[in-house]
């Protein structure tokens, strides 16, 4: 194996690949980034064997081959190294010599045999959608899965296609819910998914914030997402996702309409006393077109008023702060909508016009001296 590559390029395709390199010590060949050189291309994986994230960049190869590079050593020695092109050269069957600039390395591989391979699954269900799209779903939605001492199946997405055209992402972790719909044109029979969270995280994290389309293709046990020169495929979680729809609500007796920005810069105040109490506590009042939010603990307690429009009567009520932040950091309108009923019932967040995202948050009961 001999080939040269840009430097920039392969930092590029390092930084994508090793989103699913492996840390684990049971099958040490994963800790590796397989490349091969053929065919004047430089082909790169990683896999931990639930994901694996695949590209390929332009090389100039003088010899055919492959290795198992170690992982981190490589990649950290790759971005160090000053020079504009970077020259990779097999010494013997177990070591490659890498050349930029001054620098000269001789480094250990795996052999590329021993590299286990994911299985190619045939999908039975694809669609094409914009990367900012669904970039912005998943942001949208990522932060309400559950966390590691949840049930599997809440530590995922829920990638749902309803009869009316739309894909709707849903992640709930038993005290919030989040919802993100858009209209997609689907190929093949519909069937839901339910994705990992940290491959989602990933997804969002590779794709570009353009309004280039990727294809996504779903089987009954994985997920593929191809961008064309890289891919991204991973396991999906077993199992049937909960019925959210039993707790979803449209009917509030009260209704306020906050500016966005403004409710943040008062959340993330509040933030500094909250994060102090073991719920995070914010309380909510209100008054006739003011929104008064408060939070307390040992060391102090912070008030803040935002203005709102009201419609209807609403109810004083406490919730975690920190589940209000990231919804309001998540979504980008200049106006938002909190549907009230009363102090012991989920609030409901939404936009002012349509059904672009849906979150749901249950309170905090307030206890009165």
């Amino acid at each position: 194996m001999k080939f040269c590559v840009n430097s920039s390029e392969l930092i590029e395709a390092l930084a994508v690949v090793t989103k699913a390199l492996s840390s684990s010590n049971e099958t040490p060949v994963l800790r590796g980034i397989y490349i091969s050189a053929f065919n004047n291309e430089l082909y790169l994986k990683c896999s931990d064997s639930s994901v694996q994230i695949e590209t390929t960049i332009p090389a100039i190869v003088d010899e055919d081959g492959a290795a198992v590079m170690p992982g981190r050593l490589m990649a950290d020695l790759v971005r160090r190294i000053k020079s504009d092109k970077i020259s990779f050269e097999t010494v013997d069957e177990h070591s490659v010599r890498i050349v930029g600039g001054r620098s000269r390395s001789v480094l250990q591989f795996f052999n590329p045999e021993t590299y286990p391979k994911m299985e190619e699954v045939r999908g039975d269900i694809s669609f094409n959608i914009k990367q900012n799209v669904f970039r912005s779903m998943i942001k949208q939605t990522v932060f309400s899965c559950g966390d590691e001492d949840a049930k599997a199946i809440l530590r995922g997405i829920l990638m749902e296609f309803t009869d009316e055209g739309f894909l709707n992402l849903i992640a709930l972790d038993g005290f919030r819910l989040a919802r993100r719909s858009e209209k997609v044109s689907v190929n093949g029979a519909k069937r839901n998914a339910v994705v990992p969270s940290k491959t989602m995280s990933d997804i969002a994290n590779i794709i570009s914030d353009t309004e280039d389309e990727i294809s996504i293709t779903l089987s009954a046990t994985h997920i593929t997402v191809n961008m064309g020169i890289t891919k991204i495929k991973a396991r999906l979680i077993k199992g049937e996702y909960i019925n959210y729809k039993n707790i979803l609500s449209r009917k509030s007796a009260s209704r306020i309409l906050v500016n966005r920005s403004e409710f943040l810069e008062s959340l993330e105040v509040l933030w500094l006393i909250a994060k102090e109490n073991n719920n995070n506590v914010i309380r909510l009042e209100f008054d006739e077109d003011s929104m008064l939010i408060s939070a307390r603990s040992e060391t102090g307690s912070i008030n803040e008023s935002v203005a709102v429009n009201i419609t209807g009567t609403p109810v004083e009520i406490a919730f975690n702060a920190r589940y209000f932040i990231d919804i309001v950091k998540a979504v980008d309108d200049e106006m938002i909508a909190l549907n009230l009923n009363t102090g012991v019932t989920p609030c409901i967040i939404e936009p002012v016009n349509g059904d672009e995202y849906y979150y749901l948050v249950l309170p905090i009961r307030i206890m009165r001296n």
